[in-house]
């Protein structure tokens, strides 16, 4: 039996709202409407068929129907429903697809195994993605280091 926490569903983006920024979320997210930015979650996301999401996607597993402008990692399962839509980059241990769909980017399945997070994080890294799985957010001195660089202080060790 599924845990509670994945299969309540956690944080909810009806059909006619719209959110714009960074989503970090410890469970299961749903998207039904508009959303512009980052969605992080640990748990599973829906992109229903009538969600629109301009996105990067990093989560446990994936369900898009609808469409999705951005990077998708999963470090489960990502399905793909008849006329979903990716326009990004796709990392997924175990991909399945329903009916008609189109991804528009490079695709690694990965297959299951121990180093699964390991091989996301190489995926992103190598497409110079800074966005993160929940959980591996940077260290505190590479945030220090970043932060000192835009505003242009330099220091050395």
């Amino acid at each position: 039996m599924p845990a509670p926490k994945d299969i309540l569903v956690n944080t909810l983006l009806g059909p006619d709202s719209s959110f714009r920024g960074d989503l970090i979320v410890d469970g299961f997210v749903r998207i039904d409407g508009s959303m512009s930015g980052s969605i992080r979650t640990s748990g599973k996301i829906v992109v229903s068929d009538t969600a629109r999401c301009d996105a990067s996607i990093v989560a446990r597993s994936a369900v898009v129907g609808g469409i999705v402008r951005g990077d998708v990692c999963v470090s489960e399962r990502l399905t793909i429903l008849d006329g979903g839509v990716i326009v990004g980059d796709v990392f997924a241990p175990r991909l399945d697809a329903d009916g008609d769909i189109v991804i528009h980017g490079d695709v690694e399945v990965a297959g299951p195994g121990e180093k699964t997070e390991e091989a996301m994080l190489a995926f992103i890294r190598k497409r110079g993605s800074k966005i993160r799985p929940f959980g591996f957010d940077a260290p505190v001195d590479e945030r220090r280091n970043e932060v000192k660089a835009a505003a242009g202080i330099s220091w050395r060790k």
